[in-house]
């Protein structure tokens, strides 16, 4: 368990310390205790002491713990790349499902919503109003939510009767991933492909889908076929060329180095004397604050350059630092591989 907390400080430590550095826009610098080595004695005895009052005889104990470790900067290539890599926006899904707030994760984990060529974008950066009005907007009725289905996507014309059971359409079918659907009058060809959509409550029971995707923008606006957001399989409609995109906001998602700067923009402006707060529900709770003095409920303190700073307990209403600190731990451990840490190989002797 000591051991565990040597890591806990250390890793929380490390975070900490790498927003500050993002603050004052200098190089980032990543590292992990690869292994732990404890080593672990105990003895006993009896000794002979002339100032005793039972016969001399006194019992001793000692017990040694001489733990060793091992640390691994992480300046790999892959782990590198890992920092400039984009969110994956299954993962989006997978933190909101744990409860945390939805403005917390598009303050956090969104760049900028952009219309497109020739519409407006909205950049996300520390205290925008206007990124916050597009939040709000978002998050006005109701949590978003997610729904996995099956998107069919066509493929060719449409078939007659005689032509969907002629053989060479028999030979089309053995395809793996292709089968064969009634369309209107007819018959087509359809390839299922999984497909995750976010969804948007805009009242009355009533949602607005959003294709999910990993290539940007990882999040955009979709043709309404059918009901994404409800069923379980959706057949799209045949695209003509040059067809326009849906309208709408289409959002991109930071990289884990992204984080780390945004943090350091929120820092700068909170010591600045601009307070970075997002509306969650009724509260409206600070985004970001590492504190140059103890606040009244501190958590931790980290040392930077010759100063202290603290970091408050989680305050739903008032403060957002440690549930943030422990969000981008998470995006952070994603980058690590272990082929990425070092370890040193361990060799016993037995006599």
């Amino acid at each position: 368990m000591d051991y565990n907390h040597s890591l806990e400080v250390a890793a929380d430590t490390l975070l900490a310390v790498n927003i500050l550095r993002a603050r004052d826009r200098a190089p980032l610098h990543f590292s992990t205790i690869a292994a732990i080595r404890g080593a672990f004695t105990a003895s006993a005895g009896i000794g002979y002491d002339l100032t005793a009052v039972n016969n001399g005889v006194q019992p001793a104990g000692l017990v040694a713990s001489n733990p060793s470790f091992d640390i691994g900067p992480l300046d790999r290539q892959e782990f590198a790349r890992g920092l400039l890599r984009p969110i994956d926006p299954a993962l989006f899904r997978l933190l909101s499902d744990q409860g945390l707030p939805d403005a917390l994760l598009l303050h956090l984990l969104v760049s900028r919503f952009d219309e497109g060529p020739g519409g407006s974008a909205i950049p996300n950066e520390p205290g925008s109003a206007a990124f916050a009005a597009a939040v709000a907007a978002l998050t006005r009725h109701g949590r978003l939510q997610f729904n996995g289905y099956t998107r069919l996507v066509p493929l060719g014309p449409r078939f007659s009767a005689t032509q969907a059971s002629a053989p060479e359409m028999l030979a089309e079918l053995r395809e793996p991933g292709v089968s064969l659907r009634p369309d209107g009058p007819g018959w087509r060809l359809y390839r299922p492909v999984g497909q995750l959509a976010l969804c948007v409550a805009e009242g009355g029971g009533r949602y607005r889908a959003l294709a999910m995707d990993t290539e940007a923008p990882q999040i955009s606006p979709m043709a309404q076929e059918g009901n994404p957001c409800t069923a379980e399989e959706v057949a799209d409609r045949p695209i003509a060329p040059g067809r326009a995109a849906a309208p709408g906001l289409s959002w991109y998602l930071r990289s884990v180095g992204e984080v780390f700067q945004f943090l350091g923009a929120v820092q700068r402006l909170e010591e600045a004397g601009t307070p970075v707060r997002i509306r969650t529900g009724e509260a409206t709770p600070r985004l970001f604050r590492l504190w140059p003095d103890k606040p009244p409920r501190a958590r931790m303190a980290v040392d930077y350059r010759g100063s202290r700073w603290w970091v408050a307990e989680a305050d739903a209403r008032e403060d957002l630092t440690l549930p943030v600190l422990a969000l981008t731990a998470q995006l952070l451990n994603l980058q690590k591989a272990a082929g990425e840490i070092p370890a040193t190989g361990t060799l016993r002797l037995v006599r």
